[in-house]
């Protein structure tokens, strides 16, 4: 199966299980061709409503120094659909699933939604695509990340971060100390190995948990290893071990934030270790 099949099937079958009052949220879902947008947005608009179409959309612009293709791209239109007024097509009725609660519910599903063994769905972008008279179309963009590294870091066996944060771990040069010398008349420089010395590890990225109660426990818990200064050994996401470890500082980036599709608490951070030996 091709990678535009896996994705394009991992949504429209999430899409598929959504329900809303014990019945499906959408009438329609269904993968669609990218045609001019016109052809789409009368083709969903004679379809069962409340509709969706999840079309491919080629991918993004890449990194430009060594030549490597963007992320994959994928858009989900949605549309909504009231005989009696645009505003019951937007906001909902008794018997009408208005566009404003299609497209949370199906931005929340769709959002972090692995693909495959290594991907992951990210909503870019998303602003009403027009409709006739009491019909509101909704348009989606997501781009299609690839995971590097199998699994979050660890610190002493401990997921340091929390499971659900973003952390990007950073290993700093290893170093090695020397003295150096010279003779009167002899060419060249004499060089002594002392040893190596400590080698900077960093991990950047972001706090995140359910609430900021979880978020306190998370920082707390870091807080503490700053203070006991234990030796400990560091797996990264790569399954690369580092041992003799010590967490040197805990930096809070920015004030404390809120994902604004699931509400989870967050904080840019910064850790700084010190790995004392190999």
């Amino acid at each position: 199966m091709s990678v535009w099949e896996t994705i394009e099937d991992a949504v429209v079958q999430t899409l598929a299980g959504l329900t809303c009052g014990g019945s499906a949220l959408l009438s329609t879902v269904r993968g669609h061709t990218s045609r001019d947008r016109k052809l789409v947005i009368g083709a969903i608009s004679r379809e069962r409503f409340p509709a969706a179409y999840v079309m491919t959309a080629g991918r993004g612009a890449g990194e430009k120094t060594f030549r490597r293709p963007g992320p994959p791209a994928l858009s989900v239109l949605l549309a909504a659909r009231s005989l009696r007024s645009d505003e019951e097509a937007r906001t909902g009725a008794a018997e009408v699933t208005g566009v404003f609660t299609l497209s949370e519910r199906v931005a929340s599903a769709l959002q972090d939604l692995a693909v495959g063994q290594d991907r992951r769905l990210l909503l870019v972008e998303e602003r009403p695509a027009g409709g006739e008279e009491g019909t509101i179309i909704w348009d989606q963009s997501y781009e299609v990340h690839r995971r590097s590294g199998q699994s979050g870091p660890t610190f002493g066996g401990v997921a340091l971060a929390g499971s659900a944060s973003e952390v990007h771990v950073e290993l700093g040069p290893m170093r090695r100390a020397t003295a150096s010398f010279s003779f009167p008349g002899v060419d060249g420089v004499f060089e002594r190995n002392l040893g190596l010395r400590g080698r900077p590890i960093t991990w950047r990225g972001q706090l995140r948990a359910a609430d900021d109660a979880g978020l306190n426990t998370i920082e707390s818990a870091i807080e503490q290893e700053v203070c006991g200064g234990q030796e400990k050994t560091m797996v990264d996401p790569w399954q690369r071990s580092h041992e003799l470890c010590v967490l040197k500082s805990f930096h809070r980036l920015g004030r404390r934030g809120r994902d604004a599709l699931s509400g989870e608490a967050l904080q840019d951070f910064e850790l700084e270790f010190t790995q004392l030996g190999r």
